[in-house]
């Protein structure tokens, strides 16, 4: 008796699979045991079976001298009614192997199921996974789309507002100095003489310019940032002319500490400088200081 080749199986998919495989493996090994045992007991059988034979011959041989002992004749009649038993495993060797016909029939109809069953997953899959793929282009058509509106609206607008800043320098320096009182007059040709640059804007919640503090968060250390397309140098003295809401204007003087150009991949950052105060009166301070508390001031960059 020979144990049967091991077969493919499918993967175990429960307990009990898995139990069935662990019997299976332990009876194949109790098989393969019982086959060596059946083995040398029919060896031994058939060594045996020769030996009677030969025992029953030179029995009947010594009993035919004349002086023979009468323990051979006892011997030779013992041997006469003596049979080695046979083994006898066919009947119950063709059960086995009829049961393993069918239960290997069970299993390659199982297997054809199987087969079966995995074909139609795999084709479902697919389907699956070509709707997830025309989903994911699509979604990536209209992500690279809105990004494209949304760059060019960006640009449309960065155009615009540099269009109006131009516009308005324009308009500043055609206001023309002669139009401005004497006292402004003045004024102006003592910023020239100093070599200092007059500016003007007016800062409310909406505009662009707004105060900045120094590392003190103390405004008399800080500065105001003025939005312009003009450049304007670091280093450059100024005097400033603007106006807060309520209508005070205020003038002080300044430096041009940082300079911010313009810049088409940020057009939402408007471009300008940023003027640090230089001696601002108390009273000033005290003014903005409470404008500023209604509106968060910039941090003064590095």
């Amino acid at each position: 008796m020979t144990s049967p080749p091991p077969a493919a199986r499918v993967p175990p998919s429960g307990p009990r699979e898995a139990e069935l495989a662990r019997a299976e493996s332990e009876l194949s090994a109790q098989e393969s045991r019982l086959a060596e045992q059946v083995t040398r007991a029919l060896a031994d059988t058939a060594a045996l079976a020769s030996r009677l034979d030969g025992v029953r011959a030179a029995l009947a041989r010594a009993h035919q001298e004349p002086d023979a002992d009468p323990q051979v004749g006892e011997q030779a009649s013992r041997l006469q009614a003596a049979r080695v038993p046979s083994l006898d495993v066919e009947a119950a060797r063709e059960k086995a192997l009829e049961a393993r016909e069918k239960a290997l029939e069970a299993r390659k109809r199982m297997g054809t199921e199987v087969q079966a069953a995995l074909r139609i997953q795999q084709e479902q899959t697919a389907q699956v996974a070509r709707a997830v793929a025309d989903a994911e282009a699509a979604l990536k058509q209209q992500v690279e789309s809105s990004a494209a509106r949304t760059r060019a609206r960006q640009e449309a607008a960065a155009r615009a507002r540099q269009a109006e800043l131009a516009q308005a320098a324009a308009t500043v320096k055609t206001q023309g100095q002669p139009h401005e009182a004497p006292s402004r007059a003045s004024d102006s040709a003592e910023a020239r003489r100093n070599g200092r640059v007059r500016m003007h804007t007016s800062i409310d919640m909406r505009s662009d310019s707004n105060f900045f503090t120094g590392f003190s968060m103390d405004i008399s250390e800080g500065g105001v940032f003025i939005a312009t397309v003009d450049a304007v140098p670091r280093g450059t003295q100024v005097e400033l002319d603007f106006t807060l809401p309520g209508g005070r204007p205020i003038k002080v003087t300044g430096v041009v500490r940082w300079v911010r150009e313009s810049n088409p991949r940020m057009p939402d950052l408007m471009p300008g400088v940023g003027v640090q105060f230089t001696g601002l009166p108390h009273e000033v301070a005290s003014v903005i200081s409470s404008f500023v508390t209604t509106r968060d001031p910039m941090f003064y960059p590095d």
